[in-house]
C-alpha cells in the first residue's frame, strides 16, 4: 500500500491529478480495509476510481430519486467471462454488462461464450425487461432486487461467479469513508 501524506495534495495542485488526490482521501478513510498492506497499487487505484466515478455517483443519484418519492434500483456488476479474465484482472470493466443486459453476447477476442455467460445474460435481460415494462426489475423466478433505501443501502450484486444477490452494498464502508473524508478535506469537491 502506498503511504499517503500531504504531499499527495501538493502533487495534485501541481499537476492536476484528481484521481491521485481522491485516492489519497479514500485511502486515509479506508486503510483499515487492507490491514496487511499487500494490495497492489493498480488494484487500489481501480477501486478508488470505481468508487469515485461510478459507485458513489450512483448512490448519490439513487438518494436523489428516493428523496423525490421515486423508486431507484442500484446494481454492481462484478461478473467477468472466463474468456475475459486475463484482460480484466481487477473485476468487470465499465460498461461490460451491456451485452448481458441486452442478451447479445459476443466475445471480443473470438472465444466462445460459456453456458455461465448465457445464464448471466438471461437473468440480467429479464431484470431489465421487467424494469422497462413495470418500473420494477423483480419478477417470477428471479432473486429479489431490493429497491434502494438510503437507510439500508441495498442493491443487486452480480457477483464474480454470475449469481445475482440482493444485499447491503459491499462498498458501503468505503463509500461512507470517502464521502466523510471528502467533506472534511479543505477545498475538496463532494464525491
Amino acid at each position: 500500500m502506498v503511504a499517503c501524506r500531504h504531499t499527495c495534495y501538493r502533487q495534485t495542485a501541481r499537476d492536476g491529478m484528481d484521481t491521485w488526490r481522491w485516492f489519497c482521501i479514500w485511502q486515509r478513510g479506508v486503510s483499515w480495509l487492507h490491514p496487511d498492506g499487500n494490495t497492489e497499487l493498480p488494484k487500489l487505484l481501480t477501486m478508488v476510481n470505481t468508487d469515485k466515478v461510478w459507485a458513489e455517483p450512483a448512490r448519490f443519484t439513487a438518494r436523489a430519486f428516493v428523496a423525490k418519492g421515486a423508486p431507484a434500483y442500484v446494481y454492481q456488476f462484478g461478473y467477468v467471462a472466463a474468456s475475459m479474465q486475463q484482460f480484466m484482472r481487477y473485476g468487470a470493466a465499465h460498461a461490460s454488462e451491456i451485452a448481458y443486459v441486452f442478451d447479445n453476447l459476443r466475445s471480443p477476442n473470438g472465444a466462445l461464450m460459456t453456458p455461465e455467460d448465457q445464464a448471466v445474460a438471461k437473468v440480467m435481460n429479464a431484470y431489465w425487461t421487467n424494469f422497462a415494462k413495470t418500473g420494477n426489475p423483480n419478477g417470477s423466478g428471479l432473486p429479489d432486487w431490493p429497491a434502494f433505501d438510503p437507510a439500508k443501502n441495498g442493491l443487486m450484486v452480480f457477483q464474480p461467479d454470475g449469481k445475482a444477490v440482493g444485499q447491503t452494498d459491499p462498498k458501503k464502508a468505503r463509500l461512507d469513508a470517502m464521502e466523510k473524508a471528502a467533506a472534511a478535506a479543505p477545498h475538496s469537491p463532494q464525491p
